[in-house]
């Protein structure tokens, strides 16, 4: 009975794991963050805007009244954060296709974000970073 038991347990492990396959892999998502060309290059995007809107806000403070100024402050906010939205929501799709291509690649079955992971799992972020440039 015991040496069944221990059979069935090495059996589920083994499957479980891939047949010798890491299971699990690892992205760290605030490295890429940090040090993807796409991720940058999208800062800048929104750093220049920024920057472009705050000039513009400074020139029409010399010619529009209060309340015409704070109306542009506002349109220029909901501007800011609709382009900060549809970046972000580029690089997640981007993101999402090179894990799932490296994922693949690697064969592992799933794949978590690095700071979730306590221990174990492939970590994946410099593939991942690769496929980013």
């Amino acid at each position: 009975m015991r040496t069944r038991r221990q059979l069935v347990v090495v059996l589920s492990t083994f499957l479980l794991a891939g047949c010798g396959r890491p299971a699990v892999g690892l992205v760290d998502t605030q490295r890429v963050l940090n040090e993807s060309v796409l991720a940058l290059s999208y800062q800048k995007q929104l750093n220049d805007r920024e920057k472009l809107m705050a000039a513009e806000l400074s020139i029409a403070a010399q010619r529009l009244d209060r309340r015409a100024l704070e109306q542009q402050r506002l349109a220029y906010l909901r501007e800011l954060q609709q382009l900060r939205a549809e970046l972000e929501e580029r690089l997640n799709r981007r993101l999402r296709e090179v894990v799932e291509e490296v994922a693949r690649k690697e064969r592992v079955r799933l794949v978590l974000v690095k700071s979730a992971a306590v221990v174990g799992g492939k970590d994946l972020t410099d593939q991942v970073l690769e496929k980013l440039r």
